[in-house]
């Protein structure tokens, strides 16, 4: 029997990716997207840090949803572990480019091609963090082409707190100056996340009955610090635990079961 047969769900619960119906918009989410949106239309470079499973690739796909498709295209990348020169090549060929000789012609066809566009070009860096020094380097020279006038696209650097910590660095201080807007995507809060549950399980389409009772809520923020990818995963094994125990709510002692279960695996 599956979760959703057994809890009368007509959805499988948790998701990967964030669905409209089951993300929750919590004030500190609202906050970073106002000020990502603040950061484009400054035409300053944006730089949201937040720990691994707090949900960064969903803040970056929620800013993607609220700028206007007929004014903003999106360049969106995650691909940082390339080295300095493949790069600079993946962001060209990401616009249908073909491929130069050397990095310099590379750099310049596309800022060419995006000055021509009648779109503002945003150009999103996911696990920012690890790009190269070099890379870091030739994003702060892109960013201040055209005799320091302004950059023919928008920057949103994201990445762990490890990428403030390398942007603070004497090596890149030019590229710290550009940085407008600096946030942080924290955890939910112990109040956020009863309400996360239950917008994910409605999503899943769960009744007005919660599956999960307050004692299991309490549990699951002291396990998981509120970190969402974690709320998720511990609230899954969970609702496995209860199935396996004949039970309907998920109390405190099948998050004890759950967390001692992912612990030994």
């Amino acid at each position: 029997m599956t979760l959703e047969d057994y809890f009368n769900l007509s959805r499988p619960p948790f998701p990967k990716a964030a669905t409209k119906q089951s993300l929750l918009l919590t004030p500190g989410l609202e906050h970073v997207l106002d000020r990502m949106v603040f950061a484009i239309a400054r035409d300053t470079i944006a730089m949201l840090i937040a720990e691994s499973g707090c949900g960064k690739s969903t803040a970056l796909s929620q800013l993607a949803r609220r700028l206007d498709a007929a004014s903003f295209s999106i360049i969106a990348t995650s691909l940082t572990t390339l080295a300095p020169f493949s790069f600079i090549a993946h962001l060209a060929a990401s616009i249908g480019l073909p491929g130069r000789r050397f990095k310099g012609e590379s750099a310049a066809a596309w800022l060419q091609h995006l000055r021509g566009q009648p779109k503002r070009t945003v150009v999103l860096v996911d696990e920012a963090h690890l790009l190269p020094d070099d890379s870091l380097q030739d994003l702060r020279l892109l960013t201040a082409d055209n005799l320091d006038q302004g950059s023919p696209f928008a920057l949103i650097l994201v990445g762990q707190p490890l990428l403030r910590d390398r942007l603070a660095e004497p090596g890149h201080y030019a590229l710290w100056q550009r940085v407008g807007v600096k946030e942080r995507l924290r955890p939910l809060t112990e109040h956020e996340v009863g309400p996360f549950l239950d917008r994910h399980m409605k999503a899943a389409g769960a009744g007005r009955k919660p599956i999960f009772d307050s004692d299991a809520v309490a549990e699951i923020f002291h396990h998981s610090r509120g970190i969402p990818r974690l709320i998720q995963n511990i609230a899954l094994d969970a609702m496995l635990v209860t199935m396996a125990a004949g039970a309907k709510t998920v109390d405190a002692q099948a998050i004890s079961h759950a967390i001692i279960d992912m612990e030994a695996s």
